[in-house]
């Protein structure tokens, strides 16, 4: 794949993303943890309290660990949410982590930076609060 083919893709996703966060529909399907958890309500309720905290610390080391170009520890942050992320259907905050070690690697401006920061603190800020109304 050429970098013209890459960046089309690249852009492709970046407008299904923004189109996703400009709707009011919900970015978590619980369809998977209800199936895993057996709809135990008690069970999905304690797994969205974990994942409050889990999704609080993810939003903060993201931004954090990407402006200071810190690969090590961005990593960590991103392998240690991506399960989560995966159980409850949120491939939008895996592209967009996956985007930005590419911006890391790529050398790329501040302000891509704190873009990629900017969208991925309104995905966890949406994340969170559909995991509070869940939590509640």
């Amino acid at each position: 794949m050429n970098s013209g083919d890459q960046n089309h893709i690249t852009s492709l996703n970046q407008q299904t993303n923004s189109n996703l966060l400009s709707s009011n529909k919900k970015l978590v399907d619980f369809t998977t943890l209800n199936e895993m958890l057996y709809g135990e309500a008690t069970y999905i309720k304690e797994f969205a309290e974990a994942a409050l905290s889990s999704f609080s610390e993810f939003k903060e080391n993201y931004c954090e660990y990407l402006k200071q170009r810190d690969e090590v520890n961005f990593r960590k942050a991103g392998h240690k949410i991506k399960p989560v992320a995966q159980m409850l259907g949120l491939e939008i905050i895996i592209d967009e982590y996956e985007q930005a070690k590419s911006l890391i690697w790529d050398k790329k401006e501040e302000k891509e930076l704190h873009a990629s920061c900017d969208k991925m603190s309104s995905i966890c800020d949406q994340v969170l609060e559909e995991l509070r109304e869940l939590s509640e």
